[in-house]
C-alpha cells in the first residue's frame, strides 16, 4: 500500500471496505430511503485524505451501470443568457446528463450566473431556467456560449441558493454572497468572483491535496471532523469532471474561512513512533491505528444512519430516471434515481450564516 502523493503519514488512511447500507421497510418511490446512509447503497469508503481543516472520504462503486449519463463538463454548455437570472443549458452529448446542483459559470466582462437547482437533460436537449442567480453584482453583459469550466457554488451558499429555487429575481443571492465575502475578508458586495481573484492559489492547492482516486464515484466532505457534504456521481467518468469544481469552489472556501478565523484544525490520528522497540512493535502499532481509523469512519457513517430523510419530492421524470429534492433536519439537496437507485446525490449541510 503506497502513501498518497503529497501527504504526511498523519494525513492518510488505509483503504477500508465498509458495508454502510442498511435495509429498511420504508420505501420512497420504490427505493429504500430512510436515512442519509441509505443513499450510499452500493458504495464503499476508501482512503481518506485531509489538508488542514478539510477532509475527503472517497467513495467507490455505484448501484448504476457505468456510461448511463454523459459527463457534465464534456456535455453541458451554457448556450445563452436570455435575461439576467435566466439561463439556457444544452446537453450536447449523445447520452442523457445531469446538471449538477448549483452549477455556475465565470466569464470575463459578463454577468456571471449560477443555478439554484439540478436537472435532467436528454441527449441534445436544451432547457431554459428562469430562476437562476446572478452572482456578480453591478456587472453588465450577458454570458455567451463558451467551453469554460463550470463551478459549483461555495458550500456556505448552497442551502441559501436552493431555498430560492423557483423565485425569479436575478439579485436574490447578492446579500448572501456579500456575507460570505465578508467572512473571507473580501469586498462586501455580491461579487462571487472576488473569491477566485483573491484566493486562486489556495483554491488550486486544495485540489492538488485532495486529488481524485482512480475509479472514485463520490465523496463525503468534512470540515473539522463534521460532514458538510455528500456528493455522489453515477460513475467514475462523471465524477472525474465533477471533482475539481466541487473541491475547488464548493469546499475549499471552508478551509480558507477557518484559516482566516483562526480555527484550529482537527489533527486526526497519527502513527506513534516514539520509543519503538522493533519491527513487530511497529506492525502492532500500525494495526491498532488502522482499527482506530476504521472505527472512526464507521462512527461517521453511523451518524448518517441517525439523520433521517424527512421528504423526497420528485421534481422531474425522464424515462427510468427521477430527479428528487431531499430534505432532512441538517441537510438539503437533490438526487437522481435510476431504476429507483441513487445515481447522483448532492446534499449540503445547512449553514447558520
Amino acid at each position: 500500500m503506497s502513501k498518497p502523493k503529497g501527504l504526511d503519514s498523519s494525513e492518510w488512511y488505509p483503504i477500508m471496505k465498509l458495508d454502510i447500507w442498511k435495509s429498511s421497510e420504508k420505501k420512497t418511490n420504490g427505493a429504500t430511503l430512510t436515512s442519509l446512509a441509505d443513499l450510499l447503497q452500493g458504495r464503499e469508503c476508501g482512503t481518506a485524505v485531509r489538508w488542514g481543516h478539510l477532509e475527503m472520504i472517497p467513495l467507490f462503486g455505484s448501484p448504476c451501470a457505468a456510461g448511463a449519463f454523459a459527463p457534465p463538463e464534456s456535455s453541458l454548455r451554457l448556450t445563452q443568457v436570455t435575461n439576467y437570472g435566466e439561463m439556457i443549458l444544452k446537453n450536447k452529448g449523445k447520452l442523457p446528463t445531469i446538471v449538477p446542483l448549483n452549477l455556475g459559470y465565470f466569464q470575463n466582462a459578463a454577468q456571471n450566473h449560477a443555478m439554484c437547482v439540478s436537472a435532467l437533460l436528454g441527449a441534445g436537449e436544451s432547457k431554459q431556467f428562469k430562476d437562476a442567480c446572478c452572482i456578480q453584482e453591478a456587472q453588465g453583459g450577458y454570458i455567451h456560449e463558451a467551453d469554460e469550466r463550470f463551478i459549483i457554488l461555495p458550500q456556505p451558499l448552497r442551502d441559501k441558493a436552493f431555498a430560492l429555487r423557483g423565485k425569479e429575481n436575478y439579485s436574490k443571492l447578492w446579500d448572501d454572497i456579500s456575507t460570505l465575502n465578508n467572512r473571507l475578508r473580501l469586498k462586501q458586495r455580491g461579487h462571487l468572483d472576488e473569491l477566485k481573484r483573491a484566493y486562486q492559489p489556495q483554491l488550486l492547492q486544495t485540489v492538488y491535496h485532495l486529488e481524485p482516486y482512480p475509479e472514485q464515484t463520490g465523496a463525503l466532505f468534512l470540515n473539522n471532523n463534521t460532514i458538510m457534504g455528500i456528493e455522489l456521481a453515477p460513475d467514475a467518468a462523471f465524477w472525474n469532471e465533477l471533482h475539481t469544481p466541487l473541491v475547488m469552489y464548493c469546499y475549499a472556501p471552508l478551509r480558507i474561512i477557518n484559516d482566516i478565523e483562526g480555527t484550529q484544525a482537527w489533527t486526526g490520528e497519527s502513527l506513534a513512533v516514539d520509543k519503538l522497540t522493533d519491527l513487530d512493535d511497529l506492525e502492532s502499532r500500525w494495526t491498532e491505528l488502522v482499527a482506530r481509523r476504521q472505527k472512526r469512519v464507521n462512527e461517521l457513517t453511523d451518524k448518517l444512519q441517525t439523520l433521517l430523510i424527512s421528504s423526497a419530492q420528485v421534481e422531474q421524470r425522464q424515462n427510468k430516471n427521477q430527479l428528487a429534492t431531499i430534505k432532512s433536519e441538517e441537510f438539503v439537496g437533490q438526487m437522481v434515481l435510476q431504476d429507483n437507485k441513487p445515481a447522483y446525490v448532492s446534499l449540503s449541510r445547512k449553514t447558520s450564516h
